[in-house]
């Protein structure tokens, strides 16, 4: 994707940095953005039903006239960008509480398991909640669960890793052209090392749709480019304390690496494994996590030549935005795009004392999810 078109997607948003727990292993959000009447739903089966009592309560407080529930199934929360996401949709559900239009969110995470997402769905299901916001472990693996809600008249929005191939009516999609965004940090990598060279792949969590795209326009890039040869794919769930892990296992096994490519959330922590290695720096694809872009800014090797690429955690708020609008009625696409973010090396200064945690994409507005993404 040209920068002049991301540009364009990005009128009406701001650039700022979005604070997620520390270390990217906790799984709690920044208490300034937690909702008043949040309910978090337990990763397995037994416990999800659990969330029983707190949803028909809500539902009650619904007939009185206090606002829709709200589900939202989160397949993983374990990084620091999940968090960030489930923090934008707590700072989203606090702003609708006030005017009355969401009663409450109950939160259900599934820490990679598929069975247990579709047995959070159901209950979300059973338990009557208005709408159903589903950050999906698998393409394929819910799609039963979506169609049972959606017999049963409830909605829902797929965020984050999707796409799904759910087909029911009621599904609606809120995707980032994740083939443009990887496609756009892989052309810079292998432009920056010269054309040809070895590099090293950083994925995400095998299975994920998000990855098996992102996967995909990594490889069209490539095919331009006979002279690069991945030397290594290495799954790190987006995170970087299993990068640094695997890295360290892999990089002594390999003779020269010129360039590294990552989705998101180990940028750093390949940083950090070059260096422990003792081996040359390649071109390491950024990710627009405070760490590395504080250690691009202030410590890389002068005229360090990369481009920081992530997909943008504001889009938890925008599946709430959406899933109220579905729920009043509105005339609702079943389809979108959610732009992504960009630093380039011009900008990285700007970032020099970021916090350590910080994800750094634009955030936008209930009118900018209107305007930009329901045509």
């Amino acid at each position: 994707m040209k920068k002049s078109k991301w540009i364009a997607m990005l009128v009406g948003g701001a650039m700022i940095c979005s604070l997620a727990a520390c270390g990217g292993q906790s799984s709690s959000a920044p208490a300034s953005t937690a909702a008043p009447t949040e309910k978090t739903a337990d990763t397995t089966a037994a416990e999800a039903g659990d969330t029983t009592e707190a949803a028909d309560a809500a539902a009650e407080d619904k007939g009185e006239g206090k606002g829709y529930v709200i589900g939202f199934s989160n397949s993983y929360n374990g990084n620091t960008y999940r968090q960030a996401m489930e923090g934008y949709l707590k700072e989203a559900a606090e702003e609708l509480q006030k005017t009355g239009e969401v009663s409450e969110v109950i939160f259900a995470e599934s820490n990679q398991n598929n069975s247990t997402q579709v047995q959070q769905i159901e209950n979300f299901i059973l338990q009557g909640v208005d709408a159903i916001i589903i950050d999906p472990g698998s393409a394929t693996a819910l799609n039963g669960a979506i169609q049972e809600a959606s017999d049963a008249g409830i909605p829902c929005i797929i965020i984050n890793d999707g796409p799904v191939s759910s087909e029911a009516e009621l599904c609606y999609q809120i995707n980032f052209d994740t083939i443009a965004q990887m496609g756009y940090l892989t052309e810079y990598v292998c432009e920056a090392i010269g054309g040809k060279g070895n590099i090293i792949e950083l994925r995400g969590t095998a299975g994920s749709e998000f990855d098996n795209i992102a996967h995909e326009g990594v490889l069209k890039v490539l095919e331009k480019y006979p002279d690069i040869k991945v030397v290594a794919e290495i799954y790190t769930d987006w995170t970087g304390s299993k990068a640094q892990s695997e890295l360290a296992s892999v990089l002594p096994t390999l003779d020269k690496v010129d360039g590294v490519v990552t989705q998101g959330g180990d940028s750093y922590a390949a940083v950090q494994a070059f260096q422990s290695a003792g081996l040359d720096l390649p071109i390491i694809g950024g990710d627009n996590r405070g760490y590395f872009l504080k250690w691009w800014a202030n410590e890389a090797p002068e005229g360090y030549d990369t481009v920081s690429v992530s997909s943008n955690p504001w889009d938890g708020a925008t599946g709430l935005y959406v899933a109220v609008d579905i729920l009043d009625g509105m005339d609702v696409p079943k389809e979108m795009i959610h732009p992504f973010g960009i630093v380039t090396k011009d900008e990285v200064k700007d970032y020099a004392d970021v916090a350590d945690e910080a994800i750094c994409c634009p955030t936008f507005d209930r009118d900018w999810v209107r305007e930009n993404l329901y045509k």
